[in-house]
């Protein structure tokens, strides 16, 4: 089930290729199989009678993924796939003992494991065959490829995730809503109660305030309170400032850069993209997992609904001076 986990990065690298049905392919059956044949050796019924071929399949997905991201680091890998199935070769049992992990014995631990396990299987396997979709959501070929402020900050980024919408309404009537952007000025416009639920205090604005239209270099925009959680993680948190592109684009440190194309004097592009090393290191396996499966489908979510709340605040047409 580790090494099921430990492809979150493989998939997200090997995808780098541009084939994108080849490698969510495979990435469901080495991620995923690993991940039902670890819940059948532990005893999930259902699963319980097929965990070898699992395994086996789950082992030859998994390897033709590494060649096609191919790091010394993932001989590693293909290693542990070959000692896998040479495993389920020599084995002699066809079948695990009943493991009371996930649940209790009798029949209510053995639902519980039950659920707990297709739970997860079904959430991995969407958030593997929806992330070619939601990773570039809104946003064209073209668009994809289209050098933006910010890139010259991450020159080799194996890691990227584009987000794009269509407003009609002009580049001025669109930056007012994005420069104010900030838990302390013009909140998100997204999911305020989301956010608020861990204390970011955040109010969505439906006006343009002037004292908000300037942002500065090396300036922070905040995403909490001061000292949120006691100060622990730090006085401020949030996202530095890195470029400003008056009347166009802003580039914040650790989210990205958002950008506004003119697509005529009525109609914006708004252009969001996030460029990360990505490169492939221990640390970075370990953490995939919770980059793919956790962060990636929050973002998708928070980021689409701001999205939507420019869209629908620059198309009301209220003045750029309202108070």
């Amino acid at each position: 089930m580790f090494h099921g986990l430990a492809h979150a990065g493989v998939g997200v690298w090997a995808s780098e290729t541009g084939r994108w049905w080849i490698v969510t392919s495979l990435w469901e059956l080495g991620m995923v199989g690993f991940l039902a044949a670890g819940f059948g050796a532990l005893g999930v019924a259902a699963l319980r009678p097929y965990w070898r071929g699992l395994t086996v399949v789950a082992a030859v997905g998994s390897f033709l993924l590494f060649l096609l991201a191919p790091s010394g680091l993932f001989v590693v890998g293909m290693a542990i796939d070959v000692m896998a199935v040479v495993f389920v070769i020599y084995s002699r049992d066809a079948s695990p003992p009943d493991n009371p992990v996930l649940g209790g014995r009798g029949r209510v631990g053995r639902s519980l494991r039950a659920v707990i396990a297709w739970a997860i299987l079904i959430y991995v396997t969407l958030v593997l065959a929806l992330r070619p979709w939601n990773s570039r959501w809104g946003t064209t070929d073209a668009e994809f490829a289209m050098p933006l402020p910010g890139d010259q900050l991450m020159p080799v980024a194996h890691y990227r995730i584009d987000h794009a919408i269509t407003i009609n309404a002009p580049v001025e009537a669109v930056w007012p809503w994005l420069i104010q952007i900030g838990q302390d000025r013009g909140g998100f416009y997204s999911y305020s109660n989301l956010e608020n639920t861990i204390g970011a205090q955040v109010t969505n604005a439906d006006r343009i305030v002037p004292e908000w239209q300037q942002r500065y270099i090396g300036e922070v925009v905040r995403s909490v309170p001061p000292n949120w959680m006691g100060g622990v993680f730090g006085k401020e948190i949030g996202w530095r400032v890195a470029q400003i592109v008056p009347g166009r684009a802003i580039v914040l440190e650790g989210w990205g850069a958002f950008v506004l194309v003119p697509t005529d004097q009525r109609t914006t592009r708004l252009l969001i993209r996030l460029r990360g090393p990505g490169t492939p290191s221990l640390q970075s396996v370990a953490l995939s997992p919770l980059g793919v499966l956790g962060f990636e489908p929050a973002h998708f979510i928070m980021e689409r609904r701001m999205l939507l709340g420019i869209k629908d605040r620059a198309e009301r047409g209220r003045s750029p001076t309202a108070s």
